[in-house]
């Protein structure tokens, strides 16, 4: 299979537009990829990184010197670490409800400062200042007054 016909099915696959994938991959218009898929005229081979990353996929694959996704995997974990290539090859096996979910759980972890690289997400502070655990949007009760008997209760509750 040549690199036109690869690059019009892994596109087709992912259902984007000879349009999108034009922007994506920095050409100015449509008729750049037609041109490319119709008989791989016009792509410089600076451009074959830029389509394969457009694509979600390696510039071997798009070469068709690699044909299985395994290939994919090693790219992406030499390209997000050791973990990503095996991730993306798990997620790949949910159905759509297990992919969303899945997203929502690593959105979540990315939140909680043991499991997050920039810990500047959630600052703890020092033992006196327990600014940190008021919620950014909540609003001071007025309707009663709030001794300091209630803070220190609050304090031990999250202490817990």
């Amino acid at each position: 299979m040549e690199i036109g016909q690869i690059i019009k099915r892994r596109r087709e696959e992912l259902g984007i537009s000879q349009e999108e994938l034009a922007l994506k991959a920095g050409y100015k218009s449509r008729s750049s990829i037609n041109k490319i898929e119709v008989d791989g005229r016009g792509l410089p081979q600076s451009k074959i990184i830029a389509i394969a990353s457009a694509l979600k996929t390696t510039p071997a694959y798009l070469m068709g010197w690699e044909s299985d996704n395994a290939s994919a995997f090693s790219y992406v974990s030499g390209c997000f670490g050791e973990y990503a290539g095996e991730m993306l090859e798990n997620f790949q096996r949910l159905n759509e409800k297990g992919q969303k979910e899945a997203l929502k759980r690593v959105k979540e972890m990315v939140h909680i400062p043991e499991y997050s690289k920039d810990s500047s997400i959630v600052k703890l502070s020092d033992g006196n200042n327990r600014a940190y655990l008021e919620p950014v949007a909540a609003h001071e009760r007025t309707d009663i007054k709030v001794t300091e008997e209630m803070k220190q209760h609050d304090d031990a509750f999250f202490d817990e």
